[in-house]
Parts: structure tokens; C-alpha cells; sequence
């Protein structure tokens, strides 16, 4: 009975390695394959993204259309961040208006209200950092909770 138990515990770990071995073996050819046809992976042309990633540093984190190496929008202050068509300037005189009308001009309150950092409050009201869409959706909902329109 031991005999037949340890025969079958070598024969399973020799079936293991063999389907790891083999599974391997496919990738590395399908990985050769893929690099003489200059296709990526899934099939599409490749693209090296270390070239994106020198040249705009936060396009490689982009979830946009990728054309010709680099993301299909091109600046990420130019398009609208919400359903209503708001983009980056409107947005940041949207977080004043509430932050100076309903939290007494206090980065920190409204930071509090928002659930972000007080850097990044500072920095969306200056105009320097970029806003996303559920910061506008958050900030939209606090102002009608406190009866100001926008």
C-alpha cells in the first residue's frame, strides 16, 4: 500500500512539472512569436511605453485611447471632468465659491467635507491641480445640502 501511495505522489509531482514545463515552453513561444510581428500580447501593435512614460510622465496612467504611442486626449485641463460639461477652470471657481460661500473661505473645512488632503484643496483653488469628476459631484452635492447655487 506505501509503495502504491509513493508512486502515485511521484507520478503526480512528474505530471505537475511536466504541465508547468510545457506551459512555460508555450508562453516563451508565443512571446517570440508576438515580438518578430511587432504585435503586443493581445494581438495589437506594440508600444513601448517607457517613450510615453520620458516624454508625459502621467500619460502612461491615462485610461484613454492610446494613437500612435501616445493618449488620444492631449490635455488633460481641455476636456469636460463631468456630465454637465465642466472643465478644469470652471471646476476650480466651483470650489471657491463653496469653499469662501459655505465653509467660511476655510480650505480646511471644505477639505474636511470632501474627504481630501488640504494640499490638494489649495491646490485645485489655485488652479494648479487637476479635479477629478467626484470631487465636482461631491462639491455639487454640499452645495445644494447647504442651499447655494452654482
Amino acid at each position: 500500500m506505501k509503495k502504491k501511495i509513493a508512486l502515485l505522489t511521484v507520478l503526480g509531482a512528474a505530471g505537475g512539472l511536466l504541465y508547468v514545463l510545457e506551459s512555460q515552453h508555450r508562453r516563451n513561444n508565443r512571446r517570440s512569436a508576438d515580438d518578430n510581428s511587432g504585435l503586443s500580447g493581445n494581438g495589437r501593435p506594440g508600444v513601448d511605453l517607457s517613450q510615453v512614460r520620458e516624454e508625459r510622465p502621467e500619460a502612461a496612467a491615462s485610461m484613454a485611447r492610446i494613437e500612435g504611442g501616445t493618449p488620444a486626449i492631449r490635455d488633460q485641463h481641455d476636456h469636460a471632468i463631468d456630465d454637465q460639461g465642466t472643465n478644469q477652470a470652471e471646476a476650480s471657481q466651483i470650489l471657491k465659491h463653496i469653499r469662501d460661500n459655505a465653509f467660511d473661505a476655510s480650505d480646511e473645512k471644505l477639505a474636511l467635507a470632501l474627504g481630501r488632503p488640504t494640499g490638494e484643496i489649495e491646490e485645485w483653488t489655485s488652479g494648479n491641480g487637476v479635479i477629478d469628476g467626484d470631487v465636482i459631484l461631491k462639491a455639487r452635492t454640499l452645495a445644494m445640502q447647504r442651499g447655494f447655487e452654482l
